[in-house]
């Protein structure tokens, strides 16, 4: 209804008043990365089209738009951490716009899904601080938004934007072509039936044309990022041969933690997991399985250098060592919580919202650190997905009649 995101909507926008005074408009101190985004802005000021020469120099690991936009806003403001942090906070109320206003008409889920994302921590300080994060997330939002609306090329150049933002933003399209290439496989009957209906249906080819947005600057760097700065945080060629499963393991801990678990609890499906094993017995041998090894194998430790010193994998790693979850322990109640997503998305339809997690949670088996907030941007996808029906969120039963709309 257009009432209940109007008064979504004023509420989001009294909640950033509210916000941008209480951070005293902004004028605090640098925060974290804030030191060496700064500068990186000032130095892509000085281009408004900066030149290849200046995209093969600059002093991140990122893709660019990010440091483009806030180039231009130091161009006419003037060097001052305060108009940067307003350029973030502005996209990250464009994003709720987003996403309160592409929501379905009378989704039952609707605050729930608005709660889940708004209350995720690293939402709140990606928003007040000029990071990266929310700027790949708003076009990774407008790649879902104009896919659930059949407007294709709007969703290529949104995925590709995200992209151009933080290149792991790929598995979004990643996860799109491989939902649609599925569906085509599932209506033919044979290979030849199958390669027809690929080229006719050519969906998929608008997002597989979005990965290949990331090939341009794998060029240009000669790999995923500038070679210096990859050295200088201890990301060298050496590592980019190495696959981290612990990583893995603790992307479906954050899963687990800031989405299925909450979505379950106030939505009444926690019987949807504790039926699973005996109405999905190989699936969750399956699972089992790959929980156990990960556990035992695999466990989830943190990278350790020079550059980064951090002792934790995230706020879920910190929190459960602060009430003395140790050693072995800790991983085992890891391994519950991968158990508790890969039930929750592994059944034998798998859906879109299964396929983001999927290729999100491979893809950040090469972060080259674990991070909570690594995982903002799929926990966002699933919370918007979560107020549609069966066929684009997470429901593994026939859909509700909750008058949610089928956007396809």
């Amino acid at each position: 209804m257009q009432q209940r995101k109007l008064y979504a909507s004023l509420f989001v926008l009294l909640l950033f008043v509210f916000i941008f005074f209480l951070k005293e408009r902004f004028t605090v101190s640098l925060y974290q990365d804030e030191f060496h985004y700064l500068p990186t802005a000032v130095f892509f000021s000085t281009e408004p089209i900066p030149s290849v020469d200046l995209l093969k120099s600059y002093n991140e690991l990122n893709t660019p738009i990010p440091f483009i936009l806030g180039g231009w806003v130091v161009r006419v403001f003037g060097e001052n951490i305060q108009h940067l942090r307003l350029l973030t906070f502005f996209v990250s109320f464009s994003l709720l716009m987003l996403f309160i206003w592409n929501s379905p008409a009378n989704s039952k889920r609707f605050w729930l899904c608005l709660a889940g994302l708004m209350i995720f921590p690293n939402y709140y300080l990606c928003s007040v601080y000029y990071y990266t994060d929310i700027f790949a997330m708003f076009f990774v939002l407008g790649g879902i938004v104009a896919y659930l609306k059949q407007a294709h090329w709007a969703g290529l150049l949104c995925f590709a934007a995200a992209i151009c933002c933080r290149q792991y933003m790929l598995a979004f399209p990643a996860a799109v072509a491989a939902f649609e290439i599925v569906e085509i496989f599932k209506r033919s009957t044979d290979l030849k039936t199958f390669s027809a209906n690929g080229f006719k249906n050519k969906t998929w080819i608008y997002y597989a044309a979005a990965i290949l947005s990331i090939v341009p600057w794998v060029v240009l760097w000669g790999g995923p990022a500038p070679a210096p700065v990859m050295a200088e945080q201890h990301y060298d060629s050496d590592k980019l041969i190495q696959y981290n499963f612990g990583y893995v393991l603790y992307s479906s801990v954050v899963i687990a933690v800031y989405y299925v678990i909450p979505e379950m609890v106030f939505s009444g499906k926690i019987k949807l997991l504790l039926t699973y094993p005996k109405k999905y017995p190989k699936p969750f041998i399956a699972c089992l399985i790959i929980v156990a090894a990960l556990v035992v194998i695999f466990p989830a430790k943190q990278a350790h250098n020079p550059y980064f010193t951090w002792p934790y994998l995230g706020y879920v790693d910190q929190a459960l060592m602060s009430i003395g979850v140790t050693g072995f322990v800790k991983q085992l109640v890891f391994g519950i919580f991968m158990l508790i997503t890969l039930m929750r998305f592994v059944v034998p339809h798998i859906n879109l919202a299964s396929w983001m997690v999927l290729v999100n949670v491979f893809l950040l088996g090469k972060a080259q650190l674990s991070w909570d907030k690594y995982s903002l941007p799929l926990i966002m996808g699933l919370w918007f997905l979560a107020m549609f029906d069966k066929q684009w969120s997470l429901q593994s039963q026939p859909a509700e009649a909750d008058g949610s709309a089928n956007p396809k």
